[in-house]
């Protein structure tokens, strides 16, 4: 009788949770394309363009990526919850796709304008101008492509399916365009050319599968939109500056070829964030919701235990990935994976006191407020790195790790503070 039970409790779960199941997979499937594509095209355009090309060509993602976010403006966020909370109006949802879209195209407009200046008149871009201006269309992947209303709606497949062809369509064309170091200047047009397919595929299918009619807005409508996502861009800025910053200033400091040794480090030690990333998008819409910290807390455990799990098989195998990608056992590439690989371990647990908690739960302003500051404690931590001559690989590996670490204290402070750590 004991397991008949148990077998009811497990089962009942299962259809509890049946969505977010459904999407955890389409998210699995997409996460491990993710993945291989880069870690498939990177040995082979290393070897082929060398390392101070596939730095350039890095270094100009790296840029445009700050692009996308000023783009998103925190719309993604704010736009899947709006979306989640009011997904049996097809009225409020036509409403939230084309106020975040037009608010996305007016300042997509505007940083275009402002990029194309800087790029052509500013000498630091000169020799490689025209990478970083066609690195620029890569941010139709944010513009076109609304991965918040895929989520909003709980149907990760359609991302899924649409994001599969795009990567598979840029692997094989890499290795058919891509044949000699001449050809360095086909990534970036080919990472373009990929986003905006993605895009317009997924146009079609909010427009012709799920019926959202896109209208006019009225400025009102745009402002409220627009205000509502400000503390959330303020967070995510945030964030990305004391992630993704690291790359300028390795590029700026060191040099190109160290970009492209650190790249492959990031790239290898942020496979084990992977699980974390698809269990917050699959349960951000839940959590929205239900708003239950027991059910929060619950998932924070598990995802780690995985990143736990995770770091312990890559340090075991660190040396082995690192000759697979690289051809040989670089000394530099096997510590920055494994001091990067820590702070996935950390991030896992933010990841569930911060975005997945205190957005949902009402309090978007105190999850910018930690934000903010672990962005100022970053560059503090950099300034004593530079004024000390201590600014190098490892140096700047374990800042990211001493940030998340902070990121963690902060979290837990004002959970405590809100009263939303337990039940």
């Amino acid at each position: 009788m004991k397991y008949v039970h148990m077998n009811k409790y497990f089962l009942s779960k299962i259809k509890e949770n049946r969505t977010v199941l459904t999407n955890f997979s389409y998210l699995t499937l997409l996460q491990i394309f993710t993945l291989l594509g880069p870690l498939i095209t990177y040995p082979y355009l290393v070897r082929t363009i060398g390392l101070h090309l596939y730095g350039i060509v890095i270094f100009a993602q790296v840029l445009v990526s700050y692009i996308s976010l000023i783009v998103d403006f925190g719309f993604n966020s704010i736009g899947a919850k709006e979306i989640a909370s009011n997904r049996d109006n097809p009225n409020v949802i036509s409403e939230i796709v084309s106020s975040v879209q037009l608010n996305k195209l007016i300042i997509w407009i505007i940083c275009f304008i402002i990029y194309l200046i800087v790029v052509w008149f500013v000498p630091f871009f000169k020799d490689y101008k025209f990478v970083y201006i066609s690195s620029f269309f890569i941010t139709f992947n944010e513009l076109l492509f609304p991965v918040w209303f895929f989520q909003g709606i709980e149907k990760m497949k359609y991302t899924t399916y649409i994001n599969i062809f795009v990567k598979l369509m840029f692997i094989l064309l890499i290795f058919i365009a891509v044949k000699d170091e001449s050809d360095y200047i086909y990534i970036p047009l080919l990472n373009s050319l990929g986003a905006l397919v993605a895009g317009l595929f997924s146009f079609y299918v909010i427009i012709n599968k799920e019926k959202i009619r896109l209208c006019w807005i009225p400025l009102s409508k745009l402002i409220y939109y627009f205000k509502e996502s400000v503390s959330l861009f303020i967070s995510v800025l945030s964030v990305r500056l004391y992630l993704n910053i690291n790359k300028l200033v390795v590029g700026s400091c060191l040099g190109m070829s160290e970009v492209a040794i650190y790249d492959l480090g990031e790239k290898i030690a942020t496979t084990m964030k992977i699980p974390i990333g698809m269990i917050g998008q699959a349960t951000f819409p839940k959590i929205s919701r239900e708003r239950n910290i027991r059910y929060i807390n619950r998932l924070m455990y598990i995802v780690v235990g995985l990143a736990i799990l995770g770091y312990m098989v890559l340090f075991l195998f660190t040396p082995f990935i690192v000759k697979l990608f690289t051809g040989d056992n670089s000394a530099d590439a096997i510590a920055i994976v494994r001091i990067l690989g820590l702070s996935g371990i950390f991030a896992a647990g933010n990841y569930f006191l911060g975005g997945n908690r205190l957005i949902p739960l009402g309090h978007k302003n105190e999850y910018m407020k930690v934000m903010i500051l672990n962005c100022l404690f970053y560059f503090f931590l950099l300034i004593i790195l530079y004024i000390g001559d201590f600014l190098n690989l490892y140096s700047i590996s374990a800042v990211t790790v001493t940030v998340e670490i902070f990121n963690t204290l902060s979290l837990i402070r004002w959970n405590k503070r809100l009263n939303i750590l337990h039940n």
